[in-house]
């Protein structure tokens, strides 16, 4: 009968021990990721870094900014294989296409953005009357010369009806914003004239 329990206990051990090397090497496969890490450094002609200039996987949301020493990282990005992008203000961008990410592993992918980007001139030109004056405080209607000659108009009084916020009447009585006729007041030289 000793004999058996021997057997029967080196049978039990050799059971728990197969269990615990198994569970072992399982934790080891439960412990490997799906994502990896991006990180290098974005560099000018002369080799000199470039601070703030943008990096990201082209078609993700993933996307890093360098820092002052032109470094930049981009963490958890999911296994397979993309094309990535770096890019500052006045210089060309740079595409590395089939970049390899590994699960639990960092990729080193290094930019150098080519020279200056030409850019066309700008002509600025000034308009010729303020848009708005800064003495004014209501809004007024200007017509000018050249505006009267396509109007279809016979006299003065058909150039204010013809103005926004003006209507005129049967009697030809103009109603000025909405203001009856014997409302509206026209100064001349600080004098009403009616």
């Amino acid at each position: 009968m000793t004999v058996n329990r021997r057997n029967v206990f080196a049978r039990a051990a050799r059971s728990v021990l197969a269990v615990c090397l198994l569970s072992f090497g399982a934790s080891g496969l439960w412990a490997q990721g799906t994502t990896g890490k991006i990180q290098g450094s974005v560099l000018d002609p002369t080799g000199q870094p470039i601070a703030n200039a943008q990096v990201f996987i082209v078609g993700t949301s993933f996307a890093a900014l360098t820092n002052e020493n032109g470094l930049y990282f981009i963490n958890n990005v999911p296994a397979g294989t993309y094309d990535m992008r770096a890019q500052f203000i006045g210089y060309q961008s740079h595409l590395m296409e089939g970049i390899l990410i590994l699960a639990d592993q960092t990729l080193e992918a290094n930019f150098m953005l080519a020279g200056a980007v030409a850019l066309e001139a700008i002509t600025v030109t000034a308009a010729r009357a303020p848009i708005v004056p800064r003495d004014q405080v209501s809004s007024k209607a200007i017509v000018t010369g050249d505006q009267i000659d396509d109007l279809p108009v016979n006299d003065a009084l058909d150039i204010v009806a013809l103005q926004p916020g003006v209507v005129q009447g049967r009697d030809n009585d103009l109603s000025i914003r909405g203001g009856r006729a014997n409302e509206a007041v026209i100064f001349v030289d600080g004098a009403p004239v009616r």
